[in-house]
C-alpha cells in the first residue's frame, strides 16, 4: 500500500507544467512577434514587387508634365530626276522644327491623373504591408497554439502513463477492475494519437510562418511562453473614425475616384478644345536670287469634327461611368471597413473576457478538480471514469486558455488591418 500511495502521489504531481529539456532549446533564439513582423515587411517578395511598382508610377507621374518630343524636319523639294542627289539644283531645301502643344490645362490634368495613379499604388503598398503583417501575426499565433498543444499533450501523456501504471498495480491487488486498466490504456492511446496530429500541425505552422518571413531555409527558433495580450482601446466609435482616416484601401478608393474625375475633366477638354502644333523652317532656295528664306506654320486639331465627335462623346461617357464605379467602390470599401472593425472588436472583447475567466479561477479550479479526483480515486471514493474526466477537463481548460490568447492576438491583427494602423498607436 505504501508503494501504491507513492505512485499515486507522483501521479498527482507530474501533470503540472514542466520546462522543456535544456537540449531542446539550447542555441535557439526566441522569435518575438514584433521582430517577426519587421522581418516579413523587409523581406516579403509581394511587398518588394509593390515597392518597385511604386517607383515606376512615381517616375511615370514625373513624366506627365513634359511636352512630347519636338520633331526635326528635313526636306528637299523639286530635285530633278537627272541629278537626284544634287541638292543645289533643287527648288528649295529646308530644315525645321515642330512642337505639339496641348490646349491649356490638359497637361496639368494628365499630371494630376498620373499622381493619383501613383497614390493608388502607394496605398496598395501600405495595404499589402498590413495584409502581410496580419498574416504573420495569425500564423505566429497558430504556431504558438500548435506548440502549446504538443507541450500540453506530452505532459498529459506522462500523467496518463503514470495513472495507467498505478491502475495496473491496484488491479494486481484486486482494488480495481480490468475495465479500469483498459480505460486508462485506451485514454493513453487516444492522447498519443492527438499528440501525433499536433506535432504534424506544428511542423506545418512553422513552415507557413517561415514562408511568410521569406526565409530561404527553416531556422530553428523558440516562441515565448505567453502571447502578448496587452489591453487595447475597443471603443467602436474611435476605431471607426481611425479606420476611415487611416485604412489604405479607403485611401486607394478615394484616389481612384479623384483619378476618375480627372479623366472626366480631360475627356471634356479633349471634346471641346483643340491641340496645336507650331513649326519654323529655314529654307534654302539654290535657284532663286533670294536664296535664304524661312517658313512659319501652325496647325490645329478639330475634335468636334462630324467624323470624330462620336469618339469624344464616348470618352466622356466612359469617364462618367468610371466615376460612378469609383464612388460605388469607395462606399463598398467603407461599409466593409466598418463591418470588419465591429467584428474584430467583438472578437477581441470575447477573447479578453475568456482570458479573464480563465485567469480568475477556471485554470486553478480545473487543477484542483483533477487533484481531488485523483486523491478520491486513491481512496476508492470515486470511479476511475471520474479521474479520466477530470484529466480531460484539465487538458481542455489549458488548451482553451491558450486558444483565447491566440484569438485575442488574431483579433487584434484583424482589427489593425481594418484600421490601417497598429492598435497601440
Amino acid at each position: 500500500m505504501q508503494k501504491l500511495s507513492i505512485t499515486l502521489l507522483f501521479c498527482l504531481a507530474i501533470w503540472r507544467p514542466a520546462p522543456a529539456p535544456a537540449a531542446d532549446t539550447a542555441g535557439k533564439p526566441t522569435l518575438m512577434l514584433p521582430a517577426a513582423v519587421r522581418e516579413a515587411l523587409e523581406n516579403n517578395p509581394e511587398i518588394a514587387v509593390l515597392r518597385e511598382r511604386l517607383r515606376v508610377m512615381e517616375a511615370r507621374a514625373k513624366q506627365a508634365s513634359y511636352l512630347e518630343d519636338p520633331e526635326l524636319v528635313l526636306q528637299a523639294m523639286g530635285v530633278p530626276f537627272s541629278n537626284p542627289v544634287d541638292f543645289n539644283k533643287s527648288d528649295n531645301n529646308s530644315i525645321g522644327i515642330r512642337q505639339k502643344f496641348p490646349f491649356f490645362g490638359k497637361l496639368g490634368l494628365k499630371e494630376k491623373i498620373a499622381n493619383q495613379e501613383s497614390g493608388m499604388t502607394a496605398a496598395q503598398l501600405r495595404a499589402k504591408e498590413r495584409e502581410i503583417g496580419s498574416k504573420v501575426k495569425a500564423a505566429y499565433a497558430e504556431l504558438f497554439m500548435a506548440r502549446k498543444s504538443v507541450e500540453i499533450l506530452r505532459e498529459q501523456l506522462e500523467v496518463i502513463r503514470s495513472i495507467t501504471d498505478a491502475t495496473g498495480v491496484r488491479y494486481q491487488v484486486g482494488k480495481v477492475t480490468q475495465q479500469d486498466v483498459l480505460k486508462s490504456q485506451l485514454e493513453q492511446t487516444q492522447v498519443m494519437a492527438q499528440l501525433a496530429v499536433a506535432e504534424e500541425e506544428a511542423v506545418g505552422m512553422e513552415a507557413r510562418l517561415t514562408a511568410l518571413l521569406a526565409r530561404p531555409a527553416p531556422q530553428p527558433f523558440e516562441l515565448p511562453s505567453e502571447l502578448d495580450v496587452t489591453p487595447a482601446n475597443l471603443n467602436n466609435a474611435a476605431l471607426e473614425q481611425t479606420a476611415l482616416a487611416s485604412r489604405p484601401e479607403l485611401a486607394e478608393a478615394e484616389r481612384g475616384l479623384e483619378r476618375a474625375q480627372g479623366m472626366y475633366e480631360l475627356a471634356e477638354k479633349n471634346r471641346k478644345y483643340p491641340d496645336f502644333m507650331l513649326g519654323w523652317d529655314y529654307v534654302r532656295m539654290p535657284t532663286e536670287m533670294t536664296k535664304d528664306r524661312y517658313t512659319a506654320m501652325a496647325s490645329i486639331t478639330i475634335p468636334f469634327s462630324p467624323w470624330t465627335i462620336g469618339r469624344r462623346n464616348e470618352e466622356v461617357a466612359e469617364s462618367l461611368a468610371e466615376i460612378r464605379a469609383a464612388k460605388a467602390s469607395r462606399e463598398a470599401m467603407k461599409n466593409m471597413t466598418l463591418m470588419e472593425i465591429r467584428e474584430a472588436a467583438a472578437k477581441v472583447r470575447a477573447a479578453r473576457q475568456s482570458l479573464e475567466i480563465y485567469r480568475q479561477g477556471l485554470l486553478s479550479q480545473s487543477d484542483l478538480s483533477f487533484s481531488a479526483s485523483l486523491l478520491a480515486y486513491q481512496n476508492s471514493r470515486v470511479e476511475f471514469s471520474s479521474v479520466l474526466e477530470a484529466q480531460r477537463t484539465l487538458k481542455d481548460t489549458r488548451m482553451a486558455y491558450y486558444r483565447a490568447q491566440v484569438a485575442y492576438v488574431q483579433g487584434i491583427a484583424e482589427l489593425e488591418r481594418a484600421m490601417g494602423k497598429d492598435a497601440a498607436e
